[in-house]
């Protein structure tokens, strides 16, 4: 899940032009099976009174994007590289 600054774009090819980028560097510094298959952008994190992430919390909020608007769908990018 990410959620963008207040600056940055919101629109559909900026969400994919994002999630894109974010896969590439993932690809380019971590083993292929990490890169995200899926980024989903929330207004906001499920947060408690310590601003700790409640991780319960986020995967129903995860769970609620995919599929949706908000979430890219980035498997096709992930492909081996050697």
């Amino acid at each position: 899940c990410i959620v963008l600054r207040d600056d940055q774009e919101s629109t559909p090819a900026a969400r994919q032009a994002v999630a894109e980028s974010l896969v590439d560097w993932c690809l380019e510094r971590l083993a292929y099976y990490k890169a995200p298959g899926y980024v989903a952008f929330a207004p906001g994190l499920p947060l408690t009174a310590t601003n700790k992430i409640q991780r319960a919390d986020l995967r129903q909020l995860a769970h609620g994007l995919l599929g949706g608007d908000a979430c890219v769908d980035t498997r096709a990018l992930k492909k081996r590289r050697g």
